[in-house]
């Protein structure tokens, strides 16, 4: 204490307890947007598993394929992550083996 006033803490300290609110701020935003890519993930593993690639018009055919190369770059716990939130756990184990 000097002059019988107490320090808040110096700049550092403040700008890292400012940084905290900013930081879970972000933390969760970035977790509601993979919660919300997984559910797109899982929705077009669902999708993806039941197609016929022949039913497709010619034009549609290399999104469909392009789509297929995407979901099979992902990792396995990442789309069983994704096919969990879109069905739920109880229908997890018909929708997993098929997904791939």
């Amino acid at each position: 204490m000097r002059n019988g006033r107490q320090k808040r803490g110096t700049p550092a300290k403040r700008r890292r307890s400012a940084t905290k609110p900013i930081l879970s701020t972000e933390i969760e935003r970035i977790i509601r947007e993979r919660e919300r890519l997984l559910q797109a993930a899982g929705a077009a593993a669902a999708l993806f598993s039941k197609l016929n690639i022949r039913d497709f018009p010619s034009e549609a055919r290399e999104p469909v394929r392009r789509l297929g190369a995407v979901l099979d770059t992902l990792s396995e716990e990442t789309l069983t992550d994704a096919i969990a939130l879109l069905v739920g756990r109880s229908s997890l184990g018909a929708l997993a083996g098929t997904a791939r």
